[in-house]
C-alpha cells in the first residue's frame, strides 16, 4: 500500500490532511530553521 504524504490542491502542494503548505516548510528550512523547530506548533 502506497501512502501519499503530499497533495496538490488550490494551485499548490500541501502536506496531506493538513493546512500546511509544502513551500512554507521548504522556505523555513532554507531560512536556517531546524526540522525540529519547523515541526513545533506556533502560538
Amino acid at each position: 500500500m502506497n501512502k501519499a504524504y503530499i497533495e496538490f490542491r488550490d494551485e499548490g502542494y500541501w502536506i496531506a490532511g493538513t493546512r500546511v503548505s509544502l513551500d512554507s516548510i521548504v522556505y523555513a528550512f532554507l531560512d536556517g530553521q531546524t526540522p525540529e523547530s519547523i515541526a513545533q506548533p506556533k502560538g
